[in-house]
């Protein structure tokens, strides 16, 4: 029989942290809301699994590799079956080799040794709505024949879409067995809402919004975590309709996180509860190409563009990456895919901010009755885009520090990680 537990604990930075996500520099100068990490663990007959997820836009491998540590060290659950991810929140912390990240790791295997010990019996449940209304691809075909990413809304050289979205809102539900919750995960592919080019303060932006609202919705206190689906390059813009603009950032997140926890509220009512279901895991390490280059003459027109301050977004990740990030990455990075059965529900930890048509293969490749894919999980390199993208060109291949084919292998490693756990 299952036995489950969830935490929710505070990993706010202080003041003068770093906010990365945007082009430019900030530091924090006020604090919004809090950032935090929540925690859920389900155990059968002495075998468990667990997920955090945490407010921030991404944690390197190396820092989630000590929280594991750790985590096996307090609770005996090993590696692959601890599934740490991120919100992709550009309102954040940014991490490092930092008083903020030491403690940060200190503080995800806290929240899971306390959702560990505080388990008790429990019922798992999983379902499914859909909300299409926030989520638009943000690459589009331009009348010049090229594809870009963010060409402004009205843009009259603007064609159509070059990509998919993702409406699902999947929900996992760990509940007493008398009903009582005890925590909701939730996954939608949804970039991000909140963040502004000069905004200071640190925010969870609207996934916060999301934890407090459906618990708001229930009436009681549990942990409540809204995780990011396969959305590099998907956003809340409606650049051919044109979107409403919302008084300040903060109405906006709201807003949009209310859509979502009503769907999921929907699916959560809509939900079969069992306390007997096979729980799994697998991981496996993948090899990601470093990008070739960069040549004398990537170099210097980086230089031109970084020097002008200006151009379009794959201008600037261009440059940005060509001057500022490439000298950091390896030759060959490897990082981790992961997958956790609960029951006829599967989890896919994806490493990056994978492209949603990546996301949605994995859905429709996967045998379990219900899939559900997290990115940034357990590492964070960056964009993974398709090869169709890399051929269209534009900001995610753009900023992309990897070489075409690598979100095609992580499609493959997170199939044959379910196919495994489906067999088992």
């Amino acid at each position: 029989m299952l036995n489950g537990g969830a935490v929710t604990l505070d990993i706010t930075p202080p003041l003068g942290t770093l906010i990365p996500g945007l082009f430019h520099e900030r530091r924090a100068e006020g604090v919004h809301d809090p950032l935090n990490v929540r925690s859920f663990v389900l155990e059968r007959d002495g075998t468990g699994i667990a997920i955090a997820v945490c407010d921030l836009v991404g944690v390197s491998r190396k820092y989630l590799d000590r929280a594991k540590a750790r985590i096996a060290g307090t609770t005996g659950l090993a590696p692959e079956r601890v599934l740490i991810c991120c919100t992709h929140t550009h309102s954040g912390a940014q991490t490092g080799d930092d008083a903020y990240t030491a403690f940060l790791v200190e503080r995800i295997a806290d929240s899971m040794r306390m959702a560990w010990d505080g388990r008790d019996a429990a019922a798992a449940g999983w379902g499914c709505a859909e909300e299409a209304r926030p989520v638009f691809n943000r690459r589009f075909h331009m009348a010049d024949g090229t594809v870009r990413t963010n060409p402004g809304l009205g843009n009259p050289d603007v064609v159509s879409s070059a990509g998919p979205v993702d409406p699902d809102v999947g929900v996992l539900c760990i509940q007493k067995p008398d009903g009582a919750p005890v925590g909701l995960l939730c996954n939608y592919a949804l970039h991000y809402v909140g963040g502004g080019d000069h905004e200071r303060e640190i925010s969870a932006d609207y996934f916060g919004y999301f934890s407090g609202l459906i618990q708001r919705m229930r009436g009681v206190r549990f942990t409540a975590a809204l995780s990011n689906g396969a959305s590099g390059d998907i956003n809340n813009h409606d650049v051919i309709g044109g979107s409403r603009s919302a008084n300040d950032r903060h109405q906006h997140s709201e807003r949009v996180a209310a859509l979502v926890a009503a769907q999921a509220f929907w699916a959560w009512n809509g939900m079969d509860f069992a306390r007997d279901l096979p729980l799994g895991a697998e991981m496996v390490e993948v090899a990601l190409q470093r990008k070739a280059g960069p040549s004398p003459a990537e170099v210097a027109r980086a230089r031109e563009i970084d020097e002008r301050g200006r151009g379009t977004m794959a201008d600037r990740a261009f440059a940005r990456r060509i001057l500022r990030r490439m000298e950091e990455v390896p030759e060959e990075a490897r990082t981790w895919v992961q997958a956790l059965r609960i029951g006829d529900l599967a989890l896919v930890g994806v490493p990056g901010e994978l492209l949603v048509r990546l996301g949605l293969e994995i859905k429709q490749r996967s045998p379990f009755g219900q899939t559900m894919v997290l990115e940034l999980a357990n590492d964070s390199v960056g964009y993974l885009p398709d090869e169709q993208a890399y051929r269209e060109g534009g900001y995610e291949p753009e900023a992309a520090l990897y070489r075409p084919g690598s979100g095609e292998k992580i499609v493959e490693a997170a199939v044959e990680l379910l196919d495994r756990l489906y067999r088992a």
